[in-house]
């Protein structure tokens, strides 16, 4: 649960410094913000799995390199306001705090005296200051100081008002960055969750505006990057995850052996729980597949008013209910509370599998929810065909909906969810998905005993559908 903000957070980074690159190249406005982007997806992609791991030398590692990123990461926010304003002067301090930042860079790697190691906190490991940590804090108080002074003179001297609501936008995410500094006050051993990546998020679309403004960003371009790039590095993570899930038990048995015959001491502790080692291999792989859905499926969001229907093709329902439970991301036992009927293999629609596989995910995630909160009930899920509409029933048997709620469910940001726990955005994607492709969803529910959505999505027309064994396999993500 911890790392799922800074998760949030490095791939947002990541997204926006690709399609920087990408788009624009190495300018000397988009440089900077490129390494500003590269440093914060480093530092937070690292603190997502420091923060779950309970293994210390693997705790001491991922300590060191996230460190290594936050050492430069001041004067790279310091670079880019400075090419903002365009301050030539401030080249001479900038070279010297990049290579302050170089000096502390080597220090860390190789001693103790920027980081000691790391404490235990209530939400996981964290950085412990080293004596030598105290420069690199007076450094961001400087560098924050002076990148807002040259901001407040850049302004005094602004014609336009444009240039003026730029500055301003600058000085604000300037404003929540520095606020995200309080975070250092855990490395001296106040335990609280390091909420700076909140701040870091806002100042994030902050600066993105800013981008826009001098003409970066254009935002079709940026959806696709954005959808394209973060795919990679998370299929990246969790294809490590599945090799480190595959060795990590073989290693830890040869450990174990090793030190029942004395030839090494017992440092891990993990005698009392040999398979918590493995089980975090799991959680990384269970958190990429729901972020890599998650950001595929709000992409498919935004672009629903662009689809273009010259892409459809026919598509089995059944390949798609498939290819949606193998994609979520189950908790231990809630695979076993899904039951899909027998589906004719001919029972095909018109569309798009990808957008269905979505819909079908969010449903699985409502349902699971429902039943989470009452401790029982199962899922249930068939498909015919009806009057030149493939049907598709999905039905749970938690706790139902109540009568004078159930008109409100598909409305944009409707949720009866705790604070926190639901934005009211995915049956609004569902209809939103369902409408695009030509069919309808519906619900009947009858509280405190089942509730069924129901999809009605069209057949191919005549002629359209090939042999049943010439149809394709449901494709993956967006294209």
């Amino acid at each position: 649960m911890y790392s799922l903000l800074p998760a949030f957070v490095s791939a947002l980074f990541f997204g926006f410094g690709v399609y920087v690159l990408v788009a624009v190249g190495g300018t000397r406005v988009s440089t900077p913000f490129v390494a500003m982007c590269a440093t914060t997806f480093v530092w937070q992609g690292t603190w997502a799995f420091l923060f779950q791991t309970t293994n210390p030398s693997v705790g001491n590692l991922l300590v060191k390199i996230g460190y290594f990123a936050i050492l430069f990461l001041p004067t790279t926010f310091y670079h880019f306001l400075v090419e903002v304003v365009s301050a030539r002067s401030e080249r001479k301090f900038l070279v010297s705090s990049y290579g302050l930042s170089a000096v502390l860079a080597i220090i860390l790697v190789v001693g103790r005296e920027v980081v000691d190691g790391f404490s235990v906190h209530s939400f996981g490991y964290y950085p412990r200051a080293g004596l030598l940590h105290p420069i690199h804090v007076v450094q961001t108080v400087l560098l924050a100081g002076r990148s807002g002074w040259l901001i407040l003179r850049a302004k005094r001297h602004a014609g336009a008002s444009s240039s003026r609501r730029l500055l301003n936008l600058c000085l604000t995410s300037l404003g929540l960055y520095s606020i995200a500094a309080s975070d250092y006050a855990v490395n001296y051993g106040f335990d609280f969750y390091p909420f700076g990546a909140v701040f870091v998020a806002v100042s994030l679309g902050i600066l993105a505006v800013s981008i826009v403004r001098y003409g970066l960003m254009g935002p079709r371009l940026m959806l696709a990057t954005v959808a394209h790039e973060v795919a990679s590095p998370l299929a990246t993570i969790g294809l490590h995850a599945d090799e480190l899930y595959r060795v990590l038990p073989e290693l830890l048995r040869g450990y174990k052996l090793a030190v029942s015959y004395g030839l090494c001491a017992d440092r891990l502790s993990m005698a009392a729980e040999p398979d918590r080692v493995p089980a975090l291999a799991s959680a990384i792989r269970r958190q990429v597949d729901s972020t890599s859905t998650v950001i595929e499926m709000s992409m498919a969001s935004l672009t629903l008013g662009r689809l273009d229907k010259r892409s459809f093709g026919a598509h089995s329902v059944s390949g798609c209910i498939q290819s949606a439970l193998h994609r979520f991301p189950f908790r231990s036992g809630e695979r076993e509370l899904v039951v899909v009927a027998s589906i004719e293999p001919d029972i095909i629609f018109w569309g798009s599998d990808s957008l269905l596989i979505f819909v079908l995910i969010n449903l699985l995630k409502n349902a699971l929810q429902a039943i989470a909160s009452v401790g029982k009930g199962n899922i249930e899920i068939e498909a015919y065909r009806a009057s030149g509409f493939c049907v598709l029933r999905f039905s749970d048997t938690g706790p139902g909906i109540a009568p004078e709620v159930l008109p409100q469910i598909f409305d944009p940001f409707f949720s009866t969810k705790a604070y926190g726990r639901g934005a009211g955005v995915g049956l609004t994607f569902c209809r939103r998905v369902c409408d695009a492709l030509g069919g309808s969803i519906s619900c009947d529910s009858v509280l405190g005993a089942r509730t069924t959505f129901t999809l009605r999505l069209p057949e191919p027309a005549s002629g359209a559908v090939r042999a049943k064994h010439d149809l394709p396999p449901p494709r993956y993500g967006l294209g």
